[in-house]
């Protein structure tokens, strides 16, 4: 990518008067108009004016700098028509001539050096590109010194352009950290030397990408985001530049763990880019690239293999460190599709590739690791270790005498599973060690994803070598980790505020610091969404809106941590031992921890006396292959298909093999933990034997135990959590919708002009038994001291939030419930209720979303959502239970009933009744569940009730 110096042109880009006069003007008059072209998006015409300017100068003998800055931007209008001889040609010259007449030491040399180190670089001469930056930046600061905030205007844009040209040359040359260090005084002396025109915003979009990849993910989404302003604000909506505003703002979302934000940006960028620019120019391949990434990240993995080696093939000659990134990412899509041979061999062109690039390069440590992966994978655990020795010695010599963590632990595990226990084991504490407390600063910021996504799968590693060295606290604290998201983080605050509740300004101050957290998340999300776009007036009000809420979350934790001994243990993960969580548990109670890895399956499994752990070579590919095949047959359930025995079996025998079944087989009741695909799946429909065919008499799971779900194992076995007095009541159901019960959800556009259209909303399918499904729950909380149903008319928004305000104890809401995205212009998931007649309020539109749910602060002891889809999120790549369970979860309640899949109204209905009765009764409410579900499917009156798709749908979170 061209560096500040290259895109410094003026925006306003006009079409200039070509008259005969100014033909054969003055260079001067010349000059002002080829300044007035925009060489991007008028590269042609700006090369032709400069090269009218060039002939003036020399026809008049004018100075040699001046003739000098117009071989510059001729060089730059050839650059962005990607004629890179042609502009590389131009920037020899300039330097010849200025060599020849000795002017050397000038601004003009600067920024000649400063071209040419970018022009030589994308002819494939990159040994000149970081020495050129070096003499360029050098020159600079011996005319105007080093620090740009004390200069005068046009000397500290200079500096500042020097900083941002050597930054970018380190940066392409992999030196991300020493290139990160170099963007606070690039942005100073932009902004001290008064840029108003586009080299501003290239230089705050390319400081962000810089920031990101050296891992300081906040300051880069901050930049990022104020490129995306100032390129608004300057530039027309479909300008290239406002295309690499967007493709930045992309990447950095995307490396923030904000998958889904990110996908708007991305496509919106690769369509500028491809229609303004070509299809083969380089930021275009970039902005195709980090759309493969999202498209990764979403599950989308055919879509995201196509697009990652695309770009590969027209990029890897031009930029070998861009094609080693193209190519390890596109491994790693195709080890997530479970085709080990291509991902291997893509892996082996990365490491090829990356043996051509400087030893200190980030990019070839990346494609050399990558490689170590697939090596580890296949179980050539002697080759892994070799490279990786390469990888940590690279990096060491890139940054000095620190260790990434990620292959400190990586040549650990190798190490193991080597056999040498005295050499691997230290190196894994010590990397886990670092990782966690980078694991717990990003949890602070509100700027990146909740769930942390990208520390996933190097824990998964951990917990790994956990197993091989036989470390059961080890493995434990690993799956802790890997599950500390949004929610379990909400889930200590929930129980501080508890703890505080004898003091209610302390309370009061729980809950301003944790409920500004989660809409400071929100107002990032909406940021992010309105600059996607170009409303820059909402987005500057949500920024303003940013500030506020930062202030009051700072000031709140500031008079927590004065009046609450070691506050900050409550922003750190609780990390139990197996002996803790055995303290906790009764006789009859085990918790098992399932997460899928990219090659292997890891389990472990505690009792109250025993402790097993397993990996199961079942890859993450393959678990969600079997997961969707079960999904399959019970979302549609077909009378005419035969429930797939096969994969519910499979999956068994991989997280239940016959120690940790062994170790289970008593156990009335067991906390699951677990993540990816698993979590989208009840564990009472797996089976232990596949020679069964009558689904009323097989040996399903749910016959043998009751299912909680735990956020983490650290959740699991709260005795507070205990439903005992109940108080008061909830019931929400049978919404005035005009479709017959039953119909298919189709995907109306739910909003038009930014609001809800209630004549869609209530094409969704009636649902008639609801209201009798609230009616008998109701009953079974008849000598509640409170009882409210809202039905029908009284089922609206404005209701709800009224009832809220009563703090009920137990609730339940009988509708719809929609996901993000299942309906067009749908954002996030959402209960729908009874629309008004006109939407004139967001706040009583029918849609019940999952932000409004958060700020009403539910805190009940039990919430039954007897919606479909209540439990899930939008994809297998979606963390768990981030949907509808999300919003109660953080809002403060405790134990949740949700469903997995749309549910048969009467099946529904029979299900919440019959678990409600027995919870009102006293009886635990995984307990409740699973004797309604064996119920239920004894019951030979009800059609298809034998089908886990009608007895199965609903699983127990946090009891």
């Amino acid at each position: 990518m061209a560096v500040a110096a290259v895109w410094a042109a003026p925006v306003a880009a006009q079409d200039p008067s070509r008259d005969a006069d100014a033909a054969s003007g003055s260079s001067m008059d010349l000059r002002t108009i080829a300044e007035a072209i925009d060489p991007l998006a008028q590269a042609s015409d700006s090369e032709a004016a400069w090269q009218a300017v060039l002939d003036a100068l020399r026809a008049e003998g004018g100075p040699v700098a001046e003739q000098a800055v117009a071989l510059n931007r001729i060089g730059d209008a050839r650059y962005y028509q990607q004629n890179f001889a042609g502009a590389l040609e131009t920037a020899k010259a300039a330097l010849a001539l200025l060599e020849e007449t000795g002017e050397t030491e000038g601004e003009a040399m600067a920024e000649s050096l400063a071209n040419a180190a970018v022009f030589y670089s994308v002819n494939g001469q990159s040994e000149y590109e970081l020495p050129y930056q070096e003499r360029s930046l050098a020159i600079r600061k011996r005319l105007y010194g080093e620090d740009p905030s004390v200069l005068d205007p046009p000397a500290a844009k200079a500096l500042g352009l020097g900083y941002v040209n050597y930054a970018s040359a380190l940066y392409e040359n992999g030196r991300f950290a020493e290139a990160a260090d170099l963007v606070e005084p690039s942005i100073q002396g932009m902004v001290r030397g008064e840029v108003t025109d586009a080299t501003l915003f290239v230089a705050m979009s390319s400081g962000a990408n810089m920031l990101a990849d050296a891992g300081r993910a906040a300051e880069s989404l901050d930049l990022a985001q104020r490129g995306v302003v100032v390129a608004t604000e300057l530039l027309p909506p479909d300008h290239p530049f406002i295309g690499f505003a967007q493709a930045t703002l992309a990447k950095i979302l995307l490396q923030a763990d904000r998958y889904e934000e990110a996908e708007e940006p991305a496509r919106r960028a690769l369509d500028i880019m491809t229609e303004k620019l070509g299809p083969d120019h380089r930021n275009t391949l970039t902005a195709m690239h980090n759309l493969g990434v999202i498209a990764a990240a979403l599950g989308r993995h055919e879509d995201a293999l196509a697009l990652t080696l695309g770009r590969y093939e027209t990029m890897a000659e031009a930029d070998p460190g861009e094609g080693v990134i193209s190519l390890v990412t596109a491994s790693n899509v195709a080890t997530e599709m479970g085709n080990s041979e291509q991902s291997l061999s893509l892996a082996r062109q990365a490491a090829a590739l990356a043996e051509t690039l400087p030893e200190d390069n980030a990019k070839a440590a990346r494609g050399l690791e990558t490689l170590a992966m697939r090596l580890d994978e296949m179980g050539d655990y002697s080759g892994a270790l070799e490279l990786i020795d390469d990888v940590i010695a690279r990096r060491q010599k890139a940054s000095g005498d620190a260790i990434d963590p990620a292959s400190q632990l990586h040549k650990g595990l190798l190490l193991l599973r080597l056999e040498d226990r005295e050499a691997g084991w230290p190196l894994v504490q010590q990397g886990l060690d670092v990782l966690e407390a980078d694991l717990v600063e990003l949890a602070s910021q509100a700027e990146i994803g909740g769930e942390l996504s990208s520390y996933y799968e190097v824990l998964t590693q951990v917990a790994e070598a956990a197993i091989i060295a036989g470390e059961p606290d080890t493995a434990l604290r690993a799956f802790e980790l890997a599950s500390w998201g949004v929610n379990a983080r909400a889930r200590q605050f929930v129980t501080l505020r508890a703890q505080s509740a004898a003091d209610p300004a302390l309370a009061a101050l729980v809950d301003t610091f944790q409920n500004g957290r989660s809409r400071l998340r929100l107002l990032n999300r909406e940021r992010a969404a309105l600059l996607a776009r170009d409303d820059i007036e909402a987005a500057a009000e949500r920024e303003r809106e940013i500030a506020t809420e930062t202030e009051r979350v700072a000031s709140a934790r500031t008079q927590l941590a004065a009046n609450i001994d070691d506050f900050d243990r409550w922003l750190r993960p609780e990390m139990p031992s197996v002996a803790d969580l055995q303290a906790r548990m009764g006789s009859q109670d085990a918790l098992l921890v399932a997460m899928p890895a990219r090659h292997r399956t890891f389990v472990l499994a505690i009792t109250q006396d025993g402790v097993a752990m397993h990996e199961a070579t079942l890859a993450r590919s393959e678990v969600r292959r079997l997961v969707d095949t079960l999904r399959a047959s019970l979302e549609v359930p077909n009378a005419q298909s035969a429930f797939p025995v096969e994969a519910a079996v499979a999956l068994h025998d991989a997280i239940l093999p016959p120690d940790i079944a062994a170790l289970l087989a008593d156990k009335s009741h067991v906390a699951l933990v677990t993540s990816d695909a698993l979590s989208r799946l009840p564990f009472g429909i797996l089976l232990p034997a596949a020679d069964q065919k009558d689904l009323r008499e097989m040996d399903w799971l749910a016959r043998h135990h009751a299912f909680s779900i735990a956020l983490t194992p650290s959740d699991a076995f709260r005795k507070e959590r205990e439903i005992s007095r109940i108080r008061s009541f909830l019931g929400v159901g049978a919404p005035i919708l005009t479709v017959e019960a039953d119909a298919a959800i189709k995907g109306a556009t739910l909003y038009r002009n930014g609001k809800v259209d209630p004549a869609d909303l209530r094409t969704l399918p009636a649902l008639p038994e609801t209201a009798n499904e609230v009616a008998q729950v109701a009953a079974s909380f008849a000598g509640t001291d409170a009882s409210l149903i809202l039905l029908g008319e009284d089922a609206t928004e404005p209701r709800v939030r009224t009832a809220s305000a009563t703090q009920p104890d137990i609730i339940l809401f009988a509708t719809h419930g929609l996901l993000g995205g299942e309906m067009g212009g749908l954002r996030e998931p959402a209960l729908v209720l009874t629309p008004p007649d006109l939407v004139d309020d967001p706040t009583n539109d029918g849609l019940l979303l999952a932000s409004e749910i958060a700020q009403l602060g539910f805190a009940a002891r039990f919430v039954v959502l007897s919606a479909c889809n209540s439990a899930a999120g939008r994809a297998e790549t979606s963390p768990p239970y981030t949907g509808l369970a999300n919003a109660f979860l953080g809002s403060g309640s405790e134990t949740l009933m949700l469903s997995h899949w749309r549910v048969r109204d009467d099946a529904a209905a029979r299900l919440t009744i019959e678990t409600t009765r027995r919870v009102s009764a006293g009886i635990a409410p995984s307990v409740a569940l699973q004797q309604a579900q064996l119920s239920l499917m004894a019951d030979e009156s009800m059609p298809g009730s034998a089908h886990p798709a009608t007895w199965a749908p609903f699983v127990i979170i946090g009891e």
